[in-house]
C-alpha cells in the first residue's frame, strides 16, 4: 500500500518511518510513503503556500493552487485517482472503520494543513475529511501519523500474529478485554483465576464478558451503537449495569404549579389523563424509581388518584396489567419540596434536582456534563414543567438545568409527554 502525503514539513515523519513495526513494514515494502511538498508547485521566490484571508481576520490560509497542483501531480504519476483525505479538526472523528476502509485501498493521499486552515475550495476536491478528535493542533502531520500507524498494522504481514487483531479495542464495536502476564500476583493484585485453569471455553467467555462490561461502563457512546447477541445477553445476566442503577434511583416530577401561562402569569395547570398514562409508561419503560405529579389543588389530586386506582386495583387492572404496572410508579404531591422529602426518606439521600426547559438559558448543561458532576450514588430528580414552563425561581433553585431539546430549526413546541419520552431515552435508552 502507498501513502502520498501532501505536507510542507515532511521531516516530521522521518524517525517514525524508521521505527518499530512501521519501519520494518517500510523496509519490507509492505508500506510505501512518499511526500509531496506544495512549495514545489509555487512560482514566487519565497515558495509561498499561504496568504491572508478575504474578509479579514487573524492567521493565514493555505492557498488552493499549490495544494491542488500537488494532488494532481500524485494522480498524474499514478495514472489513476488516489483516495484523497483531508486532515482537519472539522472532519469526521477518526474511527477504526475509517482505518479498515483505507487499508483496503492501493493508494491514499493525505493532505496536511497548516496555519489557520485551508482555502475552502480545496475541500471540494477531496473524498473525505477526518479529524483526530475534538481539539485543534498546529497542523495535519500528527493526525497523519496516527492514521499511518492505524492503517499499517492492518496490512497483511505487518503484525506477526494476525489473530491478535481480531479482539482489539473497537473491533466489532467493543473495547478489548484486560490482559495479564507474570508475576501471578503483583502488590496484592492477583491474575484472575479463570486465566490459570487452562479451560479455553471458560477463558473465551470470560474475555467476551469483560469486553462487554468494559464497553458498557467506559464507553456508553460505543455501547449505544452495539447490538448484543443472545450469548452476550446471557453473559451480562446478573452483572450490575451503571445506567440501569442510575435509572433505578431516578424520579420524574411533572409540575402543574408553579408554572407560567402564555402571558407569563403564574398559574396552576390542569392534570390530563394522557400526562398520567404516557409519562408513567415512559418511566416504567426506562426503569425509573418513581413518577410524581405535583399540584396543590385537592380536586386535581383526587382526580389523579381515581385514575390510578382504576388501573391499579379496579377494572383496568385486569384489563391491562402492563398499564397497572406503569401507574404503580405514580404518586401525587402538593409541591416540589414534598417530593424531595419523600425521595430523601426513601433513598436516604437528598436527590439532585435537574430542571428541563424549552427555553435556552445561561448555565444549562448536557446530559454528559450533569453525569460528570453527579455525586456517586446520589438519587436524581428530573423535573418537567407544564403550561409555558417553570418559573425562574424554581429553575434557579435547582442543582442543574438541562439544555433544551432541539430540532433542526427554531420550532420548539414539544408536548411534555414527547419531551419526557425523548429525555428518558437519551438518559437511559439502549440507543441514542
Amino acid at each position: 500500500m502507498r501513502f502520498h502525503i501532501v505536507t510542507i514539513f515532511p521531516e516530521i515523519f522521518d524517525s517514525f518511518l524508521r521505527t518499530s513495526l512501521i519501519g520494518k513494514a517500510v523496509l519490507a515494502g509492505l508500506l510505501q510513503v512518499e511526500f509531496i511538498d506544495p512549495r514545489s508547485f509555487t512560482e514566487d521566490r519565497h515558495h509561498t503556500t499561504d496568504d491572508t484571508p478575504y474578509g479579514g481576520g487573524d492567521g493565514m490560509v493555505m492557498k488552493p493552487e499549490p495544494v491542488v497542483l500537488a494532488l494532481e501531480a500524485v494522480d498524474g504519476k499514478l495514472g489513476a485517482k488516489a483516495r484523497r483525505v483531508l486532515l482537519s479538526p472539522q472532519g469526521q472523528r477518526l474511527q477504526q472503520r475509517h482505518l479498515e476502509e483505507l487499508a483496503a485501498l492501493p493508494d491514499v493521499t493525505l493532505v496536511c494543513g497548516r496555519y489557520e486552515g485551508f482555502d475552502e475550495r480545496i475541500r471540494t476536491l477531496v473524498d473525505a475529511e477526518l479529524s483526530a478528535g475534538d481539539f485543534v493542533l498546529n497542523g495535519g502531520e500528527v493526525p497523519a501519523l496516527l492514521l499511518l500507524d492505524g492503517v499499517a498494522r492492518l496490512l497483511p504481514g505487518v503484525i506477526g500474529k494476525p489473530g491478535s487483531l481480531e479482539e482489539e479495542s473497537h473491533r466489532g464495536g467493543l473495547l478489548e478485554y484486560p490482559h495479564y502476564t507474570r508475576p501471578r500476583e503483583f502488590r496484592g493484585l492477583p491474575v484472575p483465576e479463570v486465566l490459570l485453569q487452562g479451560d479455553h471455553e471458560q477463558i473465551r467467555t470470560w474475555r467476551r464478558r469483560q469486553r462487554l462490561l468494559r464497553t458498557r461502563d467506559r464507553r456508553p457512546d460505543l455501547w449505544h451503537e452495539f447490538q448484543p447477541g443472545d450469548e452476550d445477553l446471557r453473559l451480562l445476566e446478573g452483572e450490575p449495569d451503571p445506567v440501569a442503577a442510575l435509572a433505578g434511583r431516578t424520579y420524574l416530577a411533572l409540575l402543574h404549579h408553579p408554572v407560567f401561562d402564555r402571558n407569563h402569569e403564574l398559574v396552576t395547570t390542569a392534570i390530563t389523563n394522557l400526562d398520567l398514562h404516557d409519562l408513567a409508561r415512559s418511566s416504567r419503560t426506562y426503569g425509573l424509581a418513581g413518577y410524581y405529579v405535583v399540584t396543590p389543588l385537592r380536586c386535581q389530586q383526587d382526580l389523579a388518584r381515581r385514575i390510578c386506582q382504576h388501573w391499579r386495583t379496579g377494572h383496568g387492572a385486569s384489563y391491562n396489567k402492563r398499564r397497572a404496572e406503569a401507574l404503580a410508579l405514580l404518586d401525587v404531591a402538593d409541591d416540589l419540596a414534598s417530593v424531595v422529602t419523600r425521595i430523601e426518606e426513601r433513598e436516604g439521600k437528598r436527590p439532585v434536582t435537574v430542571v428541563t426547559s424549552a427555553t435556552a438559558r445561561p448555565g444549562q448543561l448536557s446530559r454528559q456534563e450533569v453525569l460528570r458532576r453527579l455525586p456517586e450514588g446520589a438519587p436524581l430528580l428530573l423535573i418537567l414543567g407544564t403550561g409555558w414552563g417553570l418559573t425562574e425561581e424554581l429553575v434557579a433553585a435547582a442543582d442543574f438545568a438541562l439544555a433544551p431539546l432541539r430540532g433542526r430549526d427554531a420550532y420548539n413546541h414539544l408536548s411534555v409527554r414527547s419531551a419526557g419520552a425523548i429525555l428518558l431515552d437519551r438518559w437511559f435508552g439502549l440507543r441514542e
